[in-house]
């Protein structure tokens, strides 16, 4: 007999005449699907039911638990035609400490949602895990698995091998009904645009500047460890302990115009000169090269600010402010004052997503209004101040079909295209669907 078999099966005796008795053989588990010869056990699809259930989405009939279990295996078996495939696929590469840190921040966001630990562990025993750790096991398994997936799907769509298989507006407008029950509630939100303006170094400070980026520079072009120096001389708060790791980013991802231009430029391994930003000067090493996306890591030196300057920067936002209220163009005013790294408009954002110094002057404001100055927090810690010109207040509702037409077209392009590839994994791969 197969010892994956006999290893699922338990041997119960009777108490009262176990050498009288014929023993019984009970399974506990069972093989749900073979893709490729690989199994995929039953214990498999009831975590994941497990799971759904400890998230409040437990099936209300057998009929339901049938139809999830159903959903889970399929999912499970065409995960794992495209695991099989990127396996064989040896340019892959997947960054273990990237995936436990996936794995850590889910099991954090998870833990805070519960009052105390013993609260957390109770959960995971009834999503159908022994303890945290064997949660832990099985949730590094599923991010490595979709890690996998996501790194090959996206290297196949750049080739072109996967293509996206657009919907037609009756597919969209249908699976817009079938989720509708699914879909979060539109939250109360809020529009409009911004004028923020704060204080600038003067030369001398942006002379003094320059010199230390580049004397970091010389250092790291000399041979110097780029993460000593971040940790030690960087003043980017976000990236510094991380020694100046920014991970991987694409063109137009919310980096600054003129660091992305010359992150883009390089070459893996090179040290750029000084580049100066709204934030100050950086220096950038680019870590590893994709189409449209890079690696990259870099440290930060922002030019001292004087008291001379923020003063300069408060008399200059009282001007603009009395000058929008006196009817000047709003757009002139933006391009001639405007701090380039912070946003111009912003359309749509939660009221319960505001930062608190916004949440607290938009409260009571209707369309048209002009608010401020007001001092706003910037990411380099520097005070500045804000002119807000309010646009439109959204209430709390269902999301109209018009509002996610992109998002669902987007969502089921890929999909289809998914579909398709999977279809031809499907033949070119042995599967045996047992359930």
């Amino acid at each position: 007999m197969n010892k994956g078999i006999i290893s699922a099966l338990i041997l119960v005796a009777s108490a009262s005449s176990v050498a009288a008795q014929e023993p019984v053989w009970r399974p506990v588990d069972r093989i749900a699907a073979i893709v490729g010869g690989k199994p995929i056990m039953m214990s498999q699809v009831e975590e994941g039911v497990n799971v759904r259930r400890a998230n409040g989405a437990a099936p209300a009939t057998p009929a339901a638990l049938d139809s999830v279990r159903r959903s889970i295996l399929i999912s499970l078996v065409n995960l794992e035609l495209v695991v099989q495939a990127a396996q064989r696929d040896t340019m892959i590469k997947l960054q273990d400490q990237a995936i436990q840190q996936q794995v850590d921040d889910a099991i954090r966001q998870i833990r805070d949602q519960y009052g105390s630990d013993l609260e957390f562990q109770r959960q995971i025993k009834l999503s159908g895990f022994p303890g945290i750790e064997d949660y832990r096991r099985w949730l590094y398994e599923q991010k490595r698995k979709e890690a996998l997936q996501t790194e090959f799907t996206g290297r196949l769509r750049q080739k072109g091998v996967i293509k996206s298989v657009p919907p037609t507006d009756k597919e969209a407008r249908e699976y817009y009904e079938a989720t509708k029950p699914l879909q979060p509630k539109r939250p109360a939100s809020v529009s409009f645009r911004q004028i923020v303006i704060g204080p600038k170094p003067d030369s001398s400070a942006l002379a003094t500047a320059f010199k230390r980026a580049d004397s970091l520079v010389l250092q790291l072009r000399k041979g110097a460890d780029f993460n000593t120096l971040a940790k030690r001389f960087s003043e980017d708060a976000a990236t510094k302990e991380q020694g100046g790791e920014l991970n991987w980013f694409r063109l137009g991802s919310g980096m600054v115009r003129e660091f992305e231009q010359a992150a883009f430029a390089m070459r893996p391994g090179q040290i750029s000169d000084p580049v100066r930003s709204a934030f100050g000067y950086h220096i950038i090493q680019v870590e590893r090269v994709e189409p449209a996306e890079i690696q990259a890591r870099h440290i930060l030196i922002i030019p001292v600010l004087t008291q001379a300057n923020l003063e300069a920067a408060n008399t200059l936002v009282d001007s603009v402010a009395r000058l929008v209220r006196a009817g000047v163009s709003w757009d002139s005013l933006s391009r001639a004052n405007d701090d380039a790294s912070e946003e111009k408009l912003v359309e749509g954002i939660p009221r319960t997503a505001l930062p608190e110094e916004y949440y607290a002057v938009l409260q009571d404001t209707k369309a048209g209004d002009i608010v401020g100055p007001f001092q706003v927090k910037s990411t380099t810690g520097v005070p500045k101040h804000a002119i807000v010109q309010f646009r439109e207040a959204r209430p709390e509702g269902e999301y109209a079909f018009e509002e996610l037409r992109d998002q669902i077209r987007s969502r089921l392009s890929d999909d289809n295209a998914m579909k398709r590839y999977i279809e031809t994994l499907r033949k070119q791969t042995y599967v045996d669907i047992r359930y």
